[in-house]
């Protein structure tokens, strides 16, 4: 079976129902290159640069994306376990129907992206960079969102009660908590935002 690099090597822009298994892509340059149906185990694409990459229907199993820059990637119908997402660059993406369990996310930049019902659980989200998306169904179950970035992210109707949400970084109106879900034990979580010491 030809190796990833074989088959980027000769030239495909579609790679269709392969499985890679410790495939090492760390500080490569990748053009627009489309995944299908593919599955990646235990693959580093640490600091990976990838222009307009596209995963469908592709699963990843323990896999390192740290610090990748993958602006304007597609991602659609992808599930993500036990993976490090730690400072990746995906602003501007577009993610459907996908799921991150498990995974290692801080600092991850999620800036301008659109998701479409994404789910995020027992994910560590800790200062990641989620302003300005634009979401539709999306899950957070279990998930350390600490420091993260919210600017302009609506989070009306999204479930936060199983959260950590201590210190987000949100806009000065405090627009974008408006009709979240809370706990009764977040609430000092939130008031600490507003300057408020409970006594």
């Amino acid at each position: 079976m030809a190796t990833l690099w074989e088959i980027i090597d000769e030239g495909a822009d579609e790679v269709c129902e392969q499985s890679f298994f410790g495939e090492d892509l760390s500080c490569s340059n990748l053009g627009h290159v489309e995944f299908e149906d593919c599955s990646f185990d235990g693959c580093s694409f640490a600091e990976l640069k990838a222009v307009r990459i596209t995963f469908d229907r592709c699963t990843f199993e323990s896999c390192d994306f740290s610090n990748a820059r993958m602006a304007t990637s597609y991602w659609r119908d992808c599930q993500f376990s036990g993976s490090r997402l730690v400072g990746c660059d995906l602003h501007h993406s577009y993610f459907v129907r996908d799921t991150l369990r498990d995974c290692a996310c801080a600092y991850l930049n999620l800036t301008e992206s659109k998701l479409e019902q994404v789910r995020f659980s027992s994910c560590d989200l800790h200062e990641a960079s989620l302003a300005q998306l634009k979401l539709k169904r999306t899950t957070l179950e279990g998930c350390n969102l600490t420091r993260a970035e919210l600017f302009g992210t609506r989070l009306r109707g999204i479930d936060l009660s199983t959260c950590e949400i201590q210190a987000l970084r949100v806009s000065d109106t405090f627009a974008e908590l408006r009709g979240a879900h809370i706990g009764v034990d977040q609430a000092p979580d939130l008031v600490g935002l507003l300057g408020i010491k409970l006594v």
